[in-house]
């Protein structure tokens, strides 16, 4: 991408987003028993790249290793090629379901692996996952 295709985002933008970061993490990680996937998760959001969470028991090893890998390597699709998921036990529509956006980057990412399935989801919708989660009674990873 060039300088004149680039799109600049303003100061509250950049403040919002970082908010929402923030927020999201200290939603998601509440009582959180995983630390190794809480650094995952911390790492990908302070490097300014895609980062994930999972609504799914910590236990759950598919789900675990899919979320750790989209946040180490900042790329979601990359992650699903290399963890290669239980097909008939865990397909990856239903891990698309239990994710949670961390920030933007990573709704931007869901939305495209839902379209390789034939799925239409926003990005703002997915930016909400976390809140209808929490306020819903829907319990997150770890709690």
């Amino acid at each position: 991408m060039n300088i004149i295709n680039q799109e600049f985002k303003t100061p509250a933008q950049i403040a919002a987003e970082t908010g929402f970061i923030i927020e999201s993490l200290g939603d998601a990680l509440r009582q959180f028993q995983d630390t190794n996937s809480k650094h995952y998760a911390c790492e990908a959001a302070v490097n300014g790249m895609a980062a994930f969470w999972v609504r799914t028991n910590y236990s759950n090893t598919a789900s675990a290793r899919l979320t750790d890998t989209a946040n180490l390597t900042g790329d979601l699709n990359t992650a699903i090629a290399l963890v290669q998921l239980p097909l008939p036990v865990w397909t990856i529509f239903q891990q698309l379901e239990a994710l949670i956006p961390l920030n933007r980057g990573a709704a931007e990412q869901i939305v495209v692996e839902y379209s390789k399935l034939g799925h239409m989801r926003d990005v703002e919708e997915l930016l909400a996952r976390e809140t209808h989660i929490i306020c819903n009674g829907f319990k997150s990873r770890g709690m």
